[in-house]
């Protein structure tokens, strides 16, 4: 957050967990027991390491704050592929990721001192996506997919010239994903996303904002582009069991937030996570 320059971003909650029951649901139809298919039938966790980095810029396009790191953490995940309603291997999922440590902070106090500290941070993510499994082999299949999701990172600097931030957004979009069967347990994913980021804010409060006499404050911020690619592997290990790994990357900013009656704005920002997972799922 700077004084007359710009604060931070994000906290309203925009998805719409679409139904459950359309996951999960119980007596529809299956398609043909294919690998291809089978991975999109799914109960999973994994481990997961966030290799997060987020810049604020000024209206020249200079960095001006900057955080980066590795978070630790934890994905779930459930996906389903039925056929139902007259139409073959439609298919939902639903994706929660939880990580928390520390990030180092490179950037200055709200007095415009430099400051170079930590941060502790907690990230939680959140994403459904709803589409249709197009079959052009039996090891081929490719799905269209519609998604809606919420971002949300808390971030605690720490130091004499720390305060606490909240930035979120929901965001909306599409994709596509493959599923490649190189033999019967073995099946290679890949998925390419475009979104747009929805109901950008950001809230910022205590530490140096309460020492300087600010309350708690709270910005609006720009809806930009929200780009998403991957790779993965899922093998099935043994009856249901399946052993699943991959790396995600996504990149999405910010824009900048009108200045408050005090004088304070959240700058425009680019966010770029490299996410790592490696988990165990059932199949069913």
């Amino acid at each position: 957050m700077r004084p007359s320059h710009a604060p931070h971003f994000a906290a309203l909650f925009f998805l719409i967990p679409v139904s459950l029951g359309v996951v999960l649901a119980p007596g529809l139809a299956r398609a043909d027991d294919l690998p291809v298919v089978n991975v999109n039938r799914e109960v999973g966790i994994a481990a997961t390491a966030m290799i997060q980095n987020y810049d604020e810029h000024d209206s020249s396009g200079n960095t001006l704050d900057s955080q980066s790191g590795t978070l630790p953490g934890l994905e779930g995940k459930i996906t389903t592929m039925v056929d139902a309603l007259g139409i073959s291997n439609l298919y939902a999922g639903v994706r929660y990721g939880y990580s928390s440590g520390s990030f180092g902070y490179n950037g200055q106090t709200m007095a415009g001192v430099p400051l170079r500290t930590n941060s502790n941070d907690t990230v939680n993510n959140v994403s459904v996506e709803l589409g249709k499994g197009f079959l052009f082999t039996p090891n081929l299949m490719l799905i269209p997919f519609v998604q809606g999701g919420y971002h949300d990172w808390q971030s605690d600097l720490q130091g004499p010239g720390g305060y606490n931030e909240d930035h979120s957004n929901g965001f909306v979009g599409f994709g596509v994903r493959g599923d490649y069967a190189l033999n019967n347990r073995l099946v290679l994913t890949s998925r390419l996303g475009w979104a747009e980021t929805v109901g950008g804010n950001a809230n910022a409060s205590g530490g140096a904002l309460a020492a300087e006499g600010y309350g708690p404050m709270n910005f609006s911020l720009g809806d930009t582009p929200l780009l998403q690619a991957g790779i993965g592997a899922d093998y099935l290990l043994a009856n249901r069991i399946h052993l699943y790994g991959g790396l995600d990357y996504t990149h999405f900013g910010y824009g900048a937030s009108p200045i408050n009656g005090v004088g304070f704005y959240e700058p425009s920002s680019t966010t770029s996570d490299f996410t790592i997972r490696i988990g165990f799922a059932f199949g069913f």
